[in-house]
């Protein structure tokens, strides 16, 4: 099956920044996390973070949620200290209420420049 909806992703010192945009297939969620892995792979030997920008993103099915469970694990073990999610619409929201505690403290924010501005404080 063809990938639904797309992402941006880049790496800004020791955050690894992405945007989510449209509804998420599986096959869409497992492209993301491999790409995570492999960027996150440069900056691992020190604690880094994830800001995830969900303003754009509709969300996806109950299939996208292990892969994103699976993928904060293994961040989480290759020494990522937190996630701050940008501005969470509706159903992302719904998500993250329901299945968030993976995420531990995670925090949202209304920007990235707001998320970069608290991470820096406390990383």
């Amino acid at each position: 099956m063809d990938e639904h909806g797309h992402y941006t992703l880049s790496v800004q010192d020791n955050l690894i920044l992405s945007r989510f945009f449209g509804a998420w297939n599986v096959e869409q969620i497992i492209t993301y996390t491999n790409h995570v892995k492999e960027v996150a792979k440069a900056i691992a030997s020190k604690p880094w973070a994830r800001v995830v920008d969900l303003s754009d993103w509709e969300g996806g099915g109950v299939e996208v949620v292990q892969p994103l469970l699976l993928l904060q694990q293994w961040a989480e073990d290759n020494n990522c200290r937190q996630v701050v999610f940008i501005s969470p619409p509706l159903i992302p929201k719904y998500m993250l209420e329901k299945y968030g505690d993976p995420y531990h403290d995670y925090k949202i924010c209304n920007s990235v420049e707001e998320a970069i501005s608290y991470l820096k404080s406390v990383l």
